[in-house]
């Protein structure tokens, strides 16, 4: 087998359910393969945010057998649901929640657990507590948190169970950048997710894009999507880059990017251009909206 450089990719656990996305849902078979793929290219980290993620990765790891090469991410989510179902909120963790996540993903430890956090303070402290206990025990390797914003960085400036910080990051979240910076800043490793905002973003700018007469749709989706991708995966406070990729061809797509480094400057002020012209659509419908 190939050995590779590790890649700053995580798959996201969006590539295993058909629902949060704009893509094709995937077969068992190319559920396989895609792991397996990503392995072999160096991508090494996996993120299941809610039960059918898990369940689906599990079962992937059990037959292909090589759960000893991936670093798994796992999240406060309990519910099932099915391919036309909605997903389910977070839910507050519990005692007996580590079992169902170690059976589901078919392991005896996961590396990175994940807290979306309680608005309940005491609730927050509990869980926190109960988080350690799985970690001193080896059921849990480290800890991330979901950060909403900096004053929740600030206040476990002194007392930090957390290791890894995990936030959106993409050409419209304008207010991320310091958050992350404050996050390195603090010591956290950081991880950023929806780099195309589920696909639907990078729906949007195609768009607006060809509307504009920058080119065909089908012209446009790589070299916007490329743009895109290298636009979050380098900037200089994120360390990994969640991303969904539902097809063998997107994990190429992704590596091409990574191996192009930083945008250029020519290229940032392109991709910019780009998201103005989704953000004057944006205010023309809210000016219009005002008059309903």
């Amino acid at each position: 087998m190939r050995q590779a450089v590790e890649i700053p990719l995580i798959l996201g656990g969006h590539s295993f359910i058909s629902q949060l996305g704009n893509d094709p849902p995937v077969s068992d078979r190319d559920q396989h393969r895609i792991v397996e793929s990503c392995l072999e290219h160096g991508i090494r980290w996996f993120d299941t945010t809610y039960q059918p993620e898990r369940v689906a990765l599990g079962k992937v790891f059990e037959a292909i057998g090589r759960r000893n090469e991936a670093k798994i991410i796992a999240w406060n989510f309990f519910t099932d649901f099915s391919a036309d179902d909605r997903p389910t909120g977070p839910e507050y963790y519990q005692s007996h929640h580590i079992d169902i996540i170690l059976e589901q993903l078919h392991t005896n430890y996961v590396d990175c657990l994940v807290v979306i956090p309680s608005n309940n303070s005491e609730e927050s402290r509990q869980e926190v507590e109960l988080l350690i206990e799985w970690r001193r025990k080896g059921y849990v390797h480290s800890l991330g948190l979901w950060i909403q914003d900096s004053a929740m960085i600030e206040r476990l400036r002194d007392d930090n169970p957390f290791r890894f910080a995990i936030r959106p990051f993409n050409i419209t979240t304008d207010e991320a950048a310091p958050i992350f910076a404050a996050c390195k800043m603090a010591g956290w490793v950081t991880l950023a997710t929806s780099p195309f905002r589920r696909g639907w973003e990078l729906d949007r700018t195609i768009s607006a894009a060809s509307a504009a007469g920058y080119g065909e749709v089908e012209v446009l989706r790589p070299i916007v999507a490329d743009l895109m991708l290298r636009f979050v995966l380098f900037q200089r406070d994120i360390d990994r880059v969640i991303i969904g990729m539902r097809k063998i061809e997107w994990i190429e797509r992704n590596l091409e990017s990574v191996s192009k480094g930083p945008l250029t400057a020519d290229e940032h002020r392109w991709l910019q251009r780009l998201r103005a012209l989704t953000l004057k659509k944006h205010r023309w419908w809210q000016r219009v909206r005002h008059l309903f």
